[in-house]
């Protein structure tokens, strides 16, 4: 089972026109609505290929109560913390525009969350972690929940667990002091953290090695948009997966995608490699379609003969 730590959650709206003209109103082709946010968005995907899953998060005030439904109507198990503040859980409204490909993203805040509130999801998280194989931490907000992560990782840690971590700003940093076994990281979160330039694999495979021998980290993925990605395993050996080239329609949730396809793949065959390259295929599939973190056995396995590894010089 894979327990997923997702306590940003988001009811994620979605509008796809055909143009999108600015001051001029606008009548979308369709409209759905998803619970999503970067853990939940994982947590889809590794449901939609079959994994067994739990998610774990915040929910409140009305917002609350429509994420509940979308993730029973999406059929992701979930274990939800109730909290008090007013706003509740948050929204987030995602504009597509089907003709140039382009994606507008308007998100509200996160709640306040109170510390009474953060213990009942931590003792969610020790109840459920003993019949997990795998904690996927999931936030893409930066300094989001820091320090809840970091005692997450510490209970994992304790307990003998893997730890996959999709994280940014100090929660991404808690994730690296705690030698989480796989990081997955955006070349642009990478290269910030670094202040360094990134323009060759050579310098990202350098610091993903740095990371590796220094601060116990098991693998490192970064990724490289459409080129695909970079990956850096226990032994300090690079790979580059390189996916196919597809229509580019909505590259939100790639990054998501890859991690939950990733964690649903490493669950069956043990293999990081073989398990970054289905994230790949994962993700060149995502971009096809509306809903941010959305990939099917049928359309990965079309598209992962086409996904290729090749083992960099070391």
């Amino acid at each position: 089972m894979i327990l997923v730590l997702a306590p940003n959650p988001v009811l994620e709206r979605v509008a796809l026109v055909e143009q999108f003209v600015a001051g001029e109103p606008q009548k979308p082709m369709r409209v759905t609505t998803y619970a999503g946010g970067a853990g939940l968005r994982a947590a889809n995907v590794a449901r939609l290929l079959k994994a067994d899953v739990l998610a774990l998060g915040f929910a409140g005030g009305h917002l609350g109560a429509l994420l509940r439904d979308c993730l029973d109507r999406q059929d992701i198990p979930h274990v939800l913390t109730l909290i008090a503040d007013e706003a509740g859980t948050r929204g987030d409204f995602l504009l597509l525009d089907r003709e140039k490909g382009v994606v507008t993203e308007v998100p509200e805040g996160a709640p306040t969350v109170t510390g009474a509130e953060a213990d009942k999801l931590l003792s969610a998280v020790e109840r459920h972690l003993p019949g997990a194989n795998l904690l996927l931490a999931g936030d893409g907000q930066r300094g989001a929940s820091t320090d809840l992560f970091r005692r997450a990782l510490a209970v994992a840690k304790a307990q003998n667990k893997r730890v996959a971590a999709d994280l940014r700003g100090d929660a991404l940093e808690a994730a690296i002091e705690s030698g989480a076994w796989f990081l997955r990281a955006n070349l642009k979160t990478f290269q910030l953290r670094t202040e360094r330039s990134m323009q060759y694999d050579s310098a990202i495979v350098g610091e993903a090695r740095r990371l590796i021998n220094e601060n116990g980290v098991g693998n490192v993925c970064v990724t490289l948009a459409e080129e695909g990605a970079l990956l850096v395993n226990e032994t300090g050996a690079a790979f580059r997966i390189k996916p196919p080239i597809v229509s580019h329609f909505n590259p939100t949730g790639c990054g998501e995608t890859l991690v939950g396809a990733f964690a649903a793949h490493f669950e069956r065959s043990g293999d990081v490699v073989e398990a970054v390259r289905y994230g790949c295929a994962a993700a060149s599939v995502n971009v096809t379609h509306d809903e941010p973190g959305h990939a099917t056995i049928g359309e990965v396995n079309i598209l992962l003969p086409k996904t290729t590894v090749e083992r960099l010089a070391a």
